[in-house]
């Protein structure tokens, strides 16, 4: 079922998400959104992404670029108990390096933000990483 309502932005930028869109799309206070904007087609579309209790981290990961490097990576972080939300990843340097950027709900994680980093670390597939915590209004 598509919705679709005019609404007006306030002088703070700010809109009113009607509460039927917010029942429909299991939205509460607290819920974390993702907004996304295409500026070709002037178009922003509104993307449900985390329950109001999670907790997001960003992750920046350097891999050695090898078949099954990601794969590691990711299963480190799921013996962990970090809940992968968002990824991307490239390769930088074919057979050398890649990068895997990461959002994840770490309010399960059985460790803290300092030590989940130095475990991936010493991941041997993993070259670098970087945690930063998302704190968001």
């Amino acid at each position: 079922m598509r919705l679709s309502e005019i609404l007006r932005i306030d002088s703070r930028g700010r809109i009113i998400i009607p509460s039927t869109f917010r029942t429909g799309l299991g939205l509460s206070e607290g819920t974390y959104v993702m907004l996304v904007a295409d500026m070709n087609k002037r178009e922003a579309r509104l993307v449900p992404f985390a329950h109001p209790g999670a907790k997001l981290a960003e992750f920046e990961i350097g891999l050695g670029d090898a078949p099954g490097a990601l794969a590691k990576a990711a299963a480190r972080l799921a013996d962990l108990g970090v809940d992968l939300l968002s990824s991307q990843s490239r390769t930088l340097r074919r057979g050398e390096l890649a990068e895997w950027y990461v959002i994840g709900d770490i309010s399960t994680c059985k460790v803290g933000v300092e030590e989940l980093r130095k475990t991936l670390e010493k991941e041997s597939s993993i070259k670098s990483v970087r945690v930063r915590t998302l704190v968001t209004l």
